[in-house]
């Protein structure tokens, strides 16, 4: 029975650390696959594109109209009586031009059902880039903070060692107590934004409570893009070729309005019995196109061309000011991590190391030394917002251009 009570503490004890094992490391790739196949965006583009598809097989059909089956009979009195019926069967064709227009237009609705798709994907993706970098900043400050704190509690216990044997006065033990106060405050916090930034990147994902993944990466690897290469991919976005298909799905509605100018016909044929006599029947049925031309979907068709064509150039222009525009601010903030990483953190390092040893021998006073880690804390915090500043203006812009990450 002991042994029974001892394993089960065992295993009460050894759940906290079963459950960090079960916690595995989720890369931004990962993220994008699992964004990919789960985001409720892109299930709902992807069920647009499979509806277009649907409609492509019944727009090339050559018969479109069900054949038409006719029955009737009765007698007739006269100095005989007969018993007279009918059966005749008619199937309706239409020109092979309407036929070629509704399958053009068919093909262009899956093109741009496609391609909002694409757009869907794009869009959402630098959404989900831009909470896993997030993401990513959140933990590396949490790991500043909790460094942080870890130094202003070490350097407490000297103080109240010292405190203690008579060689620190008040005001610097209390000094002490609230520089290790704010540490913790600030790990608090820091911790706080952590959770934050992983609850908006799991709900992006749309993450089971029971997944648990440790969203790790880097900040520093930023991408070299030139100008001319993005501006290239920006004409290829998927929401230009999206108008680019509705407009052609337009032109074919143009194209079926001419069409139904044309008229259509119908094969029949027949079998009669009257007074005793077979009669077999057969003839062609002409709708001939003087009222309905197919005006309607001709001037619908060319507004809607039209629009979608004054849309693509406006989006076109657009796209590229925001490319360039995007372009600059990344090259700026790109700019400011690589000034920061040049001149300022090489000193830091000496300067933390510096500040010890001048404080434990005397040079410098309590205050020197909380100040000078306190400026050291504060330009690492700073460096990672600039990465971070980087990193996400790296995203916007590769999003702008169309980048699928």
């Amino acid at each position: 029975m002991r042994n029974a009570v001892a394993a089960l503490l065992g295993a009460v004890l050894l759940l906290p650390s079963a459950a960090v094992a079960q916690e595995r490391a989720l890369t931004l790739p990962e993220a994008l696959d699992i964004a990919r196949a789960r985001a409720a965006g892109v299930i709902a583009a992807s069920g647009r594109v499979e509806e277009a598809r649907a409609r492509l097989l019944p727009a090339g059909r050559r018969l479109r109209e069900n054949p038409v089956v006719e029955l009737g009979g009765g007698r007739r009195q006269a100095e005989e009586t007969f018993t007279d019926y009918e059966i005749a069967l008619s199937q309706g064709f239409e020109p092979a031009a309407r036929r070629g227009a509704r399958a053009a237009g068919a093909r262009a609705a899956v093109e741009a059902a496609e391609a909002g798709l694409e757009d869907v994907r794009r869009v959402y993706l630098g959404e989900v880039a831009a909470g896993y970098f997030r993401a990513v900043a959140a933990r590396e400050r949490v790991r500043l903070a909790s460094a942080a704190v870890g130094l202003t509690g070490d350097l407490l216990k000297t103080i109240e060692r010292r405190h203690e044997m008579g060689e620190i006065k008040a005001i610097d033990l209390n000094r002490s107590r609230i520089a290790a106060a704010r540490a913790r405050s600030e790990q608090g916090a820091a911790e706080g934004e952590r959770l934050g930034a992983d609850g908006e990147l799991r709900a992006l994902l749309g993450l089971d409570p029971g997944e648990a993944f440790n969203f790790t990466g880097t900040l520093r690897e930023l991408p070299a893009w030139e100008l001319s290469a993005l501006l290239a991919r920006t004409a290829e976005r998927a929401d230009l070729r999206a108008l680019a298909a509705e407009a052609r799905e337009a032109e074919a509605q143009v194209l079926l309005g001419e069409a139904l100018a044309r008229p259509d016909f119908a094969l029949r044929t027949g079998y009669q019995r009257e007074e005793g006599a077979d009669v077999v029947s057969a003839g062609v049925a002409i709708a001939l196109p003087l009222f309905q031309k197919g005006q309607e979907e001709r001037a619908v068709g060319q507004a809607r061309a039209a629009s979608l064509t004054a849309q693509a150039a406006a989006l076109r222009r657009a796209a590229e000011a925001g490319v360039r525009g995007a372009f600059e601010a990344y090259r700026q903030r790109a700019r400011a991590v690589e000034e920061l990483e040049r001149t300022a953190l090489p000193a830091i390092e000496d300067n933390e190391a510096l500040a010890q040893r001048s404080f434990e021998v005397g040079e410098i006073g309590l205050g020197d030394l909380l100040l000078i880690r306190r400026e050291i804390l504060e330009t690492r915090l700073a460096h990672l917002d600039l990465m971070l500043e980087a990193r996400l203006a790296a995203v916007e812009l590769e999003t702008r251009a169309g980048v699928t990450p």
